[in-house]
């Protein structure tokens, strides 16, 4: 990202006169860390609602009536009987509501992360457009 910073810079600000070049750095920087914030909310809110969405789904197949679920179950229960003072039934039931938040936050992290890089893409492709700003006109022949 900070190798990015310094061509950004120069884009927004390179053509601007030394006089404005203040107040506009100014602006720039605010915009930057709003922009910021801003995608910052964004991709929480996604966050969120995709790991709702995916603990949802991976959720349908982990049920009373789910025959790997049910293996799975009976085997960590066997497992956690092994523990004295422990209550396998419950132990086993919490641990694999535990791997089914898991599996949901891995799966919405990977919604997020292919979501920055269409956005990143196509970031990239939109550079192909910028202009080159025009050439700093000549001094006034001042002494």
């Amino acid at each position: 990202m900070m190798l990015c910073m310094v061509p950004i810079n120069n884009i927004a600000l390179g053509t601007l006169p030394p006089e404005r070049l203040k107040n506009a750095s100014g602006l720039f920087n605010l915009t930057r860390n709003l922009g910021g914030a801003v995608g910052l909310a964004l991709i929480n809110t996604v966050l969120i609602d995709r790991n709702a969405f995916h603990y949802a789904r991976l959720s349908e197949h982990v049920q009373w009536g789910s025959e790997a679920a049910q293996a799975k179950l009976q085997n960590m229960t066997l497992n956690f009987e092994q523990t004295p003072g422990l209550d396998a039934t419950s132990a086993a039931i919490s641990k694999l509501s535990g791997m089914v938040q898991q599996q949901a936050a891995l799966l919405s992290f990977m919604d997020v992360f292919f979501m920055l890089t269409v956005l990143f893409a196509t970031l990239g492709l939109f550079t192909m457009l910028i202009r080159k700003p025009a050439a700093a006109g000549g001094g006034g022949g001042g002494h």
